[in-house]
């Protein structure tokens, strides 16, 4: 459940390791700005003194990544509360620097490494408690510098390589740590975890995982009281039948309409071994997966059929696994592409100007922390609607709305997320859908804007004194 920005801004950053007494509350009054006025740079957010201080507090941090100590213990203790099944969702992006020239040689390539674009790569990894619809927060995040590929590597090469780009999965993964007793958490991955590495650290840290596949490599068809077949992977999944159906929501992008899509399910047991080129993972002993197929059958005319082929650990394969299995996996999609979006769009990481590689990165480590309580807001408007509003709002914040939207007094915390979002143009008629993210951030920046006018107003005007003789 959500807090007001300065009980959160205290909870989750005060205690980080390195800073004194005085950048401890430096730290904490510049998250709590940065919560309540989510959109534009830092100039457009702070005033004077305020941008000033966040500077020097940028520039007092020597560890980056300390800056989220404080939170990803908040997590932890958050995830050890929760008995139910629990997502560690992964994902990579990349922060685009590429109009940052002061940087460029302190920065790696993106993208193709064409036309000089240059930034991080940064991948994440957050913590979703599917069952209850609520963001944990940020357990782990790796923001570093892309290294070249050589011309020419061969793939040995590539095996034996100490930085390839794919371990930032198993260092993901690694990094959670083990479940206690009782407990069970699975991690979520894209295709970029489609490796043996990443499923069997999983399984070497008691956790399990859900990743989509999508490399056709060997495996044997696993059925009992006979000897294993040879088969490929994908060509096998692709033989079973339908066991269930359901239907998924395709969000729209690129201008691709938005659909709900009819799939049916089917599943197959399959054990797969580590590539014996692999020094990494050669030794380790064969995975049984459940391997699920996700298809559109009947697809409209000129649109791609929707197809997720998923691997799990899990060997239940029942309907109802089948249905929770397609559930993970959409929680996948749903946090990181909104996450991704509060942190470039709404937080606008990328446009953030520091003259250093560290400082850009501590910057970064904040703001990613920012992004998630954006979210975490966003998501107790369904998540818990009709808790009282005070728990995600300052009585100021509560007071200004009131006044700046007036109607029904705001009691629950959706009526407040959406007179918030009611300030940045969201209508909320009958049909309309929930607040948009734009809505959300103009919202809660003209909030800011008018609880800084009442405190103002309250605030007696200085008097002078004449002068004497």
């Amino acid at each position: 459940m959500g807090q007001d920005a300065v009980v959160w801004a205290e909870s989750e950053f005060r205690g980080t390791p390195g800073l004194d007494a005085r950048f401890q509350t430096r730290l904490v009054q510049t998250a709590s700005a940065l919560a309540t006025r989510p959109q534009g740079t830092l100039p457009n957010r702070f005033d004077w003194a305020e941008l000033k201080g966040a500077y020097r507090l940028v520039h007092a941090v020597t560890n980056p990544d300390a800056v989220q100590d404080v939170h990803r213990q908040r997590t932890r203790e958050r995830l050890a509360a929760i008995r139910t099944p629990v997502l560690v969702i992964h994902d990579t992006t990349q922060l685009d620097f590429s109009r940052h020239t002061a940087v460029a040689d302190q920065l790696g390539p993106i993208g193709d490494g064409s036309a000089g674009a240059h930034g991080f790569i940064q991948h994440n990894s957050l913590v979703v408690d599917p069952n209850g619809s609520q963001l944990l927060g940020l357990i782990h995040q790796q923001t570093f510098v892309r290294t070249p590929r050589p011309a020419g590597e061969t793939r040995a090469a590539q095996y034996r390589r100490t930085d390839r780009e794919s371990r930032v999965w198993t260092r993901g993964i690694a990094a959670v740590g083990r479940p206690a007793a009782g407990q069970m958490w699975v991690h979520v991955g894209d295709r970029g975890a489609d490796f043996f590495g990443a499923m069997a650290t999983a399984r070497a840290w008691g956790t399990h995982f859900l990743i989509r596949l999508a490399h056709n490599r060997k495996a044997h068809l696993v059925r009992p009281g006979e000897d294993d077949l040879e088969a490929h992977l994908l060509e096998a999944v692709r033989r079973v039948e339908a066991s269930t159906t359901a239907t998924v929501a395709v969000a729209s992008r690129g201008g691709r309409p938005a659909r709900t899509v009819a799939v049916k399910l089917g599943a197959v047991r399959l054990t797969i071994r580590p590539a014996p080129a692999d020094p990494l993972w050669r030794a380790e002993p064969p995975i049984a997966l459940t391997v699920v197929r996700i298809w559109e059958e009947n697809p409209p005319p000129d649109v791609e059929a929707l197809e997720w082929i998923l691997g799990t650990d899990l060997a239940d394969r029942s309907a109802a696994a089948l249905l929770r299995y397609q559930s993970w996996y959409e929680w996948r999609w749903r946090t990181m592409e909104e996450y991704h979006k509060v942190q470039k769009t709404g937080c606008r990481i990328e446009d953030v100007r520091f003259e250093t590689r560290d400082r850009l990165h501590t910057a970064i480590a904040l703001l990613s922390v920012v992004a998630v309580r954006m979210l975490q807001l966003r998501w107790a408007r369904e998540s818990c609607p009709d808790e009282p509003a005070t728990a995600v709002a300052s009585p100021e914040e509560l007071e200004a709305v009131q006044a700046a939207r007036p109607g029904k007094p705001i009691v629950t915390v959706k009526q407040f997320i959406d007179r918030v979002a009611g300030l940045g143009g969201y209508l909320g008629r009958k049909c309309d859908g929930p607040p948009g993210w734009q809505s959300l951030w103009r919202g809660y920046q003209r909030l800011a804007d008018i609880v800084l006018g009442f405190q103002f107003a309250r605030t007696p005007a200085p008097t002078t004194q004449p002068k004497s003789g």
